[in-house]
This record gives structure tokens, sequence and C-alpha cells, in this order.
């Protein structure tokens, strides 16, 4: 039996997880909320939903910037946060499917080779 196989769309404002064996996608603000440029303490859409409603010490950032990871720190807990709420991420057999740009430079396409180790527990493939 072969696990689940979820298709990743990292987007300027938005990711998109299709789920294969649900035949469903699930789409969250790409969006990261940290307080005194250190801490991060929310991410997707509810970081989104502080948008300009903020005090002085939080900043909502988006870890993409015209379709390339600007900030991959903040995309790697991004992902991270995103992918474990759903049941069967991160399980033995889960195979990913992530769309890149393709004209990305080398040293961009790295980034989200760097950014998408933390899909380490299942097969990646990466659509470049």
């Amino acid at each position: 039996m072969t696990g689940t196989i979820y298709g990743l769309d990292p987007g300027t404002y938005q990711l998109k997880i299709y789920d294969k064996r649900e035949d469903r996608i699930r789409t969250v603000k790409n969006a990261v909320a940290i307080r005194n440029h250190t801490d991060i303490f929310a991410v997707g859409d509810r970081a989104y939903e502080m948008l300009e409603k903020t005090p002085g010490d939080i900043t909502i950032a988006f870890p993409m910037k015209e379709g390339v990871i600007s900030r991959i720190g903040e995309m790697q807990y991004l992902l991270e946060c995103v992918l474990r709420t759903e049941e069967g991420f991160f399980t033995r057999g889960t195979e990913y499917v992530i769309a890149v740009p393709t004209d990305v430079t080398e040293m961009e396409k790295k980034h989200f080779l760097i950014c998408l180790s933390i899909l380490q527990s299942g097969r990646v493939k990466y659509g470049l």
C-alpha cells in the first residue's frame, strides 16, 4: 500500500496543498507574524488576519516574494506548522510533489530544496 500524495504550490500570498487521496485543495495564507524581530507566534491565516492591526513590536512577513523564497527561516517554519496540522502529513510512505517556478536561478532553486528539507520523512519530487 502506498502513502498519500500531496502537491505543494508555495505561491507569493498563498500556499496551496493538494491531497490526492481526498481530491481536495487546502489554501493557507503565506504569512508569518513576528514579535520583536525574533519570535514567530502566528502563521498562515491567523497571521494574515493580523495584517495592519498589530502593535509596533509585531510585523507580518510574507516569506515568498515574486515567486521565490525571500525569508527561508520563516518559510520553513510556516511549512512545518501547516503540514503538521493535517493528519497523514509526515508519515511513512507519504510523497510530496512541489511546484517551483521554471525561471529561477540555481541559488533560488537551492533555497527551495533547503526550505523543503523538512519533508525528509516522505519522498519529495520537485517540479522544476
